[in-house]
């Protein structure tokens, strides 16, 4: 019967339809600094930005709960710096993972941990002067294109998520040229990616001076009207879904449980410093205590916020561990060390 549960308690996890990948620097916030007499104002905008991440809501009123607390926002700071990165200067803020949690607990603000949801936007764009194609990010072929790839990069830093345009190789392309009136291509190219929500957005060109957009967003619109207008609405249905997704991953801290984890294949030193590091970065984790470290295994007491099911999606977004066995009864969990 406990075997049963057991297997009960995997299908459950792992025939969840969510996929999330791990956010790893999520508690370092690049802002765009012009002057370095603006630092303070970097460091204001960084610690918003860090607030969004953790809280998933774009509300300021978490961030006025926090500073009304009796709160500096350079308490939360371990360290900053400016960064050139493509030939534009960045405050780079490192935030203390431990002190925010703490205060978020402290405030009964739910956080959400590394695991972030996926969107995939399939934006398919036809002038009728060239060939249609999907929009990407490593190229742009109209006025449009810049203001969709520039904002989706912008918010998905901003808010700790995925924001994803397909990646499309020479092979892809020339399916397409081959045989593009043959296959699906908005399902080729989304089978071959990862994703939690998928957009599907089509412009076409409909007269000398009239545009067509259909899919999850709908709308006739005059070509000096295009980009502005079509912004807007994309904005609008980016935030919605980026919302609703991120509601989905909250993790209450207010509940505390003693989950027994262990570990194979920790040969080296190193094995064990790195693995330990994963670990204790993970958002889930309270408190980490080892058991015994015997044969390759080491063994840990960990006290983490929320439930088995929030610590166990955290785990298996990383690429460091293997998920081997799960025991729900026994608030267990046995992972393999990737190197």
């Amino acid at each position: 019967m406990q075997h049963i549960k057991h297997i009960i308690f995997c299908l459950i996890i792992f025939s969840n339809t969510c996929f999330g990948k791990e956010f790893d620097e999520l508690f370092v916030v690049y802002d765009p600094i012009d002057n370095p007499s603006k630092i303070e104002k970097s460091i204001n905008n960084a610690f918003n930005t860090m607030i969004y991440r953790l809280s998933g809501t774009s509300s300021p009123s978490n961030i006025w709960k926090i500073i009304n607390a009796g709160n500096s926002r350079k308490d939360f700071i371990k360290s900053y710096s400016i960064k050139n990165i493509d030939s534009k200067s960045y405050l780079e803020v490192n935030f203390d993972k431990n002190l925010l949690i703490s205060k978020f607990n402290n405030l009964s603000i739910p956080v959400i941990g590394k695991s972030r949801p996926v969107i995939l936007f399939l934006i398919n764009i036809d002038s009728g002067l060239s060939d249609p194609y999907f929009l990407t990010f490593s190229e742009s072929k109209s006025s449009l294109d810049p203001s969709i790839q520039n904002y989706l990069k912008q918010y998905a830093s901003s808010r700790g998520i995925f924001l994803e345009l397909p990646q499309l190789d020479l092979l892809d392309k020339n399916e397409f040229d081959n045989y593009g009136k043959l296959i699906n291509m908005h399902q080729y190219i989304s089978d071959k990616h990862n994703y939690d929500e998928l957009i599907k957005i089509n412009i076409s060109k409909t007269g000398i001076e009239t545009w067509s957009v259909n899919g999850d967003i709908e709308l006739e619109i005059s070509n000096k009207k295009l980009n502005n207008f079509f912004m807007d609405q994309f904005i609008e249905l980016t935030n919605v879904k980026v919302n609703e997704l991120l509601q989905m991953s909250l993790i209450n801290t207010e509940e505390v449980n003693l989950v027994n984890v262990s570990i194979q294949n920790i040969v080296t030193f190193e094995d064990y410093k790195k693995s330990k590091e994963v670990i204790e970065g993970m958002v889930t984790i309270k408190d980490l205590n080892i058991n015994k470290f015997d044969k390759n295994i080491i063994s840990y007491q960990l006290s983490i916020f929320g439930d088995i099911n929030s610590f166990t999606k955290e785990l298996t977004s990383n690429n460091f561990f293997q998920v081997k066995g799960i025991s729900v009864e026994n608030l267990s969990i046995d992972l393999s060390y990737i190197k």
